[in-house]
Formats: structure tokens, sequence, C-alpha cells
């Protein structure tokens, strides 16, 4: 439905989502990432939003009345799909979604509109830098080890023992993850915890160890599981 310059809630056309993917595609920096998308989108739904200065989605101040526009949910889900992932290049992929959120416009369902499947091209680095620092390395080793002994203690398998592994095998597979940057630092927070910085983004977030409540007998060590901290 179109109504006037004040109202347009519709479907984009085939032509229109693809110059908004373009737009998106061509991108630079993290910094123009999200407003060149929502600008595109503007554009494409009225030209005259596009170019209105409550609708450019560069300002700091507080976003327009994004009700004034809404288009299909399948197609406002693909479009932040193809910002999301060429986010991937910057590391920005939180940041990115948040802000998405503050200037993207409203949706509705319309199951007769549909988006047809995009090949996903990766726009990660192609290396992913890691600095480590020494008490990181002894912290890994601990919690290996720490593994090791719940393995020892409560038996090979156990409850204890499978949360334990599973959590710390996961928590170090995110740390060779890219969603924030491919220069990242990762640093000693406690004897079996992390504190990993995206030295791409500044984001910090932490791998710690929680420990299950309850009793323990004095000479078992202590279950619990890693978990990301943000």
């Amino acid at each position: 439905m179109t109504g006037t310059a004040e109202r347009v809630h519709r479907a984009l056309t085939d032509v229109e989502m693809a110059a908004i993917t373009a737009a998106v595609d061509a991108v630079g920096s993290v910094r123009d990432l999200v407003p060149a998308t929502a600008r595109a989108l503007y554009t494409a739904l009225a030209p005259w939003a596009g170019a209105a200065p409550e609708a450019d989605p560069g300002r700091t101040d507080p976003p327009p009345d994004r009700t004034r526009f809404a288009i299909p949910e399948t197609q406002w889900l693909a479009i932040a799909e193809t910002c999301l992932a060429r986010a991937e290049a910057f590391g920005a992929g939180v940041h990115a979604a948040l802000e998405l959120h503050r200037v993207m416009p409203a949706r509705y369902p319309d199951p007769e509109v549909t988006v047809a499947p995009r090949p996903r091209g990766d726009h990660r680095p192609p290396v992913h830098d890691l600095t480590v620092t020494r008490e990181a390395a002894d912290t890994i080793g601990a919690a290996s080890r720490h593994c090791e002994r719940l393995a020892a203690y409560f038996g090979h398998g156990s409850r204890e023992h499978t949360e334990a592994v599973r959590s710390w095998q996961c928590g170090l597979s995110q740390l060779f993850a890219m969603s924030f940057g491919a220069c990242t630092r990762i640093e000693r927070a406690d004897e079996l915890s992390l504190t990993v910085t995206s030295e791409t983004t500044g984001f910090v977030h932490g791998l710690h160890f929680r420990p299950r409540p309850g009793p323990r007998p004095a000479p078992a060590p202590q279950p619990g599981r890693w978990e990301s901290v943000f």
C-alpha cells in the first residue's frame, strides 16, 4: 500500500532490492555501512525520503518516525542479512545489528512476497591475527588440565566432565571466530578465565569459568562450565 508523501507501506521491486544490495556491497568502511544501507532503502521507497534530513540515517539525534515506512518482513530480513554479511569485513556484526534496528523501517507480514536466495559471499579478511599473552597461554593450559581432572575424578563422560569440556571447546572456537574483527588480543582474567579484546572494534568480552553452586568434597575439582560474558 502506498499513501501520501507522509506514509509509504509497500513491497520493493526486484530492481530496487538489487540496487540496495549493490549499495551495501560497495561500502568501504564500517562507519558508512548502516547509513548507506538505510539511505539506499529509503531512496528506493520514496526519493524524497532518502533526501529528507529527518530520514538521513547519518544523523545522531533521535531517529525519524519509522512507522511512516514499512516493507514486507521477508525483504526487511533479506536487507538486514546483506548488511550483516558485509559487516563481517569490519568485524562489526553486533554494532551493525544494533544500528539497523534504529534506522530500519517497520515491517509487516506478506506471505506473497518472497526474496530469491542470494549466494552469500565471504567478506571476512583472509587472516585473523591473535595475540595471546604469556599469562593467557598458561590459563588455556590450566583450563584443559581442569577438564582432565574432572574426567579423572567424576569419570570420563560424566555430566561434570562433558559440561566442562563442551563449554570449553565452544569457547575456544569462538576465540577464533571473526565476528568482532580480525585482530584479537587474549589476556588472563583469572586462573581459568580469559578476557578477549577486539583490537579492530574495541569490543571487550570474556570467556569465564562459572563454578557449579553447591558443596563438593574437598579433593574434588570444581565442576562448572565456561560462559561467554559480554
